[in-house]
């Protein structure tokens, strides 16, 4: 593949060389790419196809373009070792991510098993209260004279058990959900 050249009055900057260089490189051209480069009588320096007719000095310069591969010290088989030990790290470091991942999840899901179990004992104690406050059980208040009555002291232990329970419930209710905020 030749690359064409403007005719051999113009003179050539050493860069425009360099560029019909880089042309022929990504032209695809392994034939050997050669240009003339000549210095007429003045002095000029003239990048051509051919040799410029009467001129003072006249050198083949090869443009095609030289490929060289840096080989490591250790040999071919250092890159393939220095890639494999970086995949197993990265498969070591993705693998504890995982089971991190993995226990992180099965403290999330035990955290929320407890916020539900101190729900559901929150509710049944709540409902216990609503039923153990009712006065019509039998023994529930005492007859203070006439028409009046008050509650007994059994029921009033009783209805201070259940205010205690709900309690104790609200209490665990918020521990679990603080342990779950902690585990997200």
């Amino acid at each position: 593949m030749s690359i064409p050249l403007p005719p051999t009055q113009h003179r050539w900057h050493p860069l425009a060389v360099l560029a019909i260089a880089c042309a022929g490189l990504a032209a695809g051209g392994s034939q050997a790419q050669v240009i003339y480069k000549s210095v007429d009588s003045t002095g000029r320096v003239i990048y051509s196809q051919e040799p410029v007719a009467g001129a003072v000095s006249v050198d083949k310069v090869d443009v095609t373009p030289k490929v060289t591969v840096d080989r490591p010290a250790g040999g071919a088989s250092a890159p393939n070792a220095a890639a494999e030990a970086k995949r197993a790290e990265t498969a070591r470091q993705a693998d504890e991510f995982r089971q991190r991942q993995q226990a992180r999840e099965a403290q999330r899901q035990k955290a929320m098993e407890a916020v539900n179990a101190a729900e559901r004992e929150l509710e049944a104690a709540q409902k216990a209260l609503i039923a153990g406050q009712e006065t019509d059980q039998p023994g529930d208040r005492q007859g203070i004279g006439g028409v009046r009555s008050r509650p007994t002291d059994q029921y009033l232990e009783r209805v201070r058990r259940l205010e205690a329970a709900v309690e104790t419930a609200k209490k665990r209710l918020a521990e679990a959900q603080n342990r779950l905020r902690d585990v997200q």
